[in-house]
């Protein structure tokens, strides 16, 4: 089994598949937000926290659950997130008022943040070189494939048998891929440090401006990609009549296209440089949500909607190219720093689009289009990342 698990397309599927699992959790309350509110009677403000809540949670947790695996055994630390997040599954599913689901998301939130920045690691280490850049963006591609897989999956099961089996059906999941991951190869650890050196690390990182640069651009990655899709989901339904789980799933499909092409980032990033790509694509994203803002039917908005989710498949992989690069040794801790800013962007999200929702669909995408704007522009004129080794 070793010997199997061992090949880096079986390697990789798993650690997509824990991916998934775990970043895909964020989105199951995006089209479920309505029911949150009507189901406990709460405003929906009130009930965007479920998102927003798990979002914060999500951040923290990357940061604590990256940094420690710069000490630890990435695949334990790995396993011991999605296992206890199962149990918080079982928790959220079981809530019997808004409260206690609140604080269920929130552990959801936190667990799940075990999995995409030590995944990252992990990969990077595993691989053979040649295969490195691979896994990486493969990797980088299924963040945002979690976020259709999270939403598609909560509509349909939430239609075929009710809310709280979104949450439940995930545990036997959750749990198998944590056994996988305990099963994967070892990788070289570190030399050991004492724990307070490893957080240190974390400031020396945050004097780099390079790495800076890159984490401006982090933020604004879920933030964008959840409002989007929370914003979509009320307007089809407000000008549109779209309502039904299986016609809001179709909604969704014109994002797949470009979430593939984010697969082929690897090529583009090795010609051009991950600096160039970057921006580049930050601007493509915001060129989408312009497009959905000035859309007078539904055609041209799911265009617009899949020209932002391209344009934002090509600059995951490209940021946290920058990041590993700028991060040098501290590898981990790096890209936990970077999740912490996704995570924050997820949680900011859900509350920022909620605020925003009075003032129309078109407002809501042009503030988010300018966010990119301001990200592709730091990029452009900020230093470049570069390979500079941490002093632990």
């Amino acid at each position: 089994m070793r010997t199997t698990l061992s090949r880096p397309p079986v390697l990789v599927s798993i650690l997509v598949a824990a991916v998934i699992l775990a970043v895909g959790q964020l989105y199951l309350t995006v089209p479920l937000l309505p029911g949150v509110a009507d189901r406990y009677d709460v405003p929906l403000a009130t009930a965007a926290w479920v998102g927003g809540g798990f979002g914060f949670a999500f951040a923290l947790g990357n940061l604590v659950f990256g940094t420690l695996s710069d000490r630890y055994d990435r695949r334990h630390v790995m396993a011991f997130g999605l296992t206890l997040g199962a149990v918080a599954g079982i928790v959220a599913g079981a809530s019997p008022a808004f409260a206690p689901l609140l604080v269920a998301r929130a552990a959801q939130g936190f667990l799940a943040a075990s999995i995409p920045a030590v995944s990252l690691a992990y990969v990077a280490e595993a691989l053979p070189p040649a295969r490195r850049a691979v896994g990486v963006t493969a990797l980088s591609g299924s963040f945002l494939l979690a976020g259709l897989v999270g939403q598609a999956y909560a509509l349909g099961v939430d239609k075929a048998i009710g809310w709280r089996w979104v949450f439940w059906l995930l545990v036997p999941l959750l749990l198998v891929v944590a056994a996988l991951l305990t099963r994967l190869p070892a990788t070289p650890r570190p030399t050991p440090v004492p724990l307070v050196t490893t957080f240190t690390r974390l400031g020396a990182l945050l004097r780099r401006p390079p790495l800076l640069v890159a984490y401006v651009g982090a933020i604004t990655l879920l933030l964008t990609f959840v409002g989007m899709y929370t914003a979509l989901t009320a307007t089809v339904g407000e000008r549109y009549g779209i309502h039904d789980a299986v016609d809001l799933l179709l909604v969704r499909l014109p994002g797949l296209p470009g979430i593939a092409l984010g697969l082929f980032a690897g090529p583009l990033i090795t010609r051009f440089g991950a600096h160039r790509v970057a921006p580049a694509a930050f601007v493509v994203a915001a060129a989408g949500l312009v497009l959905e803002a000035t859309s007078a039917t539904l055609p041209v908005l799911l265009v617009g909607s899949a020209i932002f989710v391209a344009g934002l498949a090509v600059t995951i992989p490209a940021l946290v190219s920058l990041v590993a690069r700028a991060s040098g040794e501290a590898r981990g801790t790096g890209l936990a720093a970077y999740a912490f800013l996704v995570g924050l962007g997820g949680g900011i999200s859900p509350v920022l689009v909620t605020a925003l929702a009075p003032a129309g669909f078109a407002v809501i995408c042009l503030t988010l289009a300018g966010l990119l704007l301001v990200a592709a522009a730091t990029l452009v004129l900020g230093p470049r990342p570069a390979p500079v080794p941490v002093a632990g």
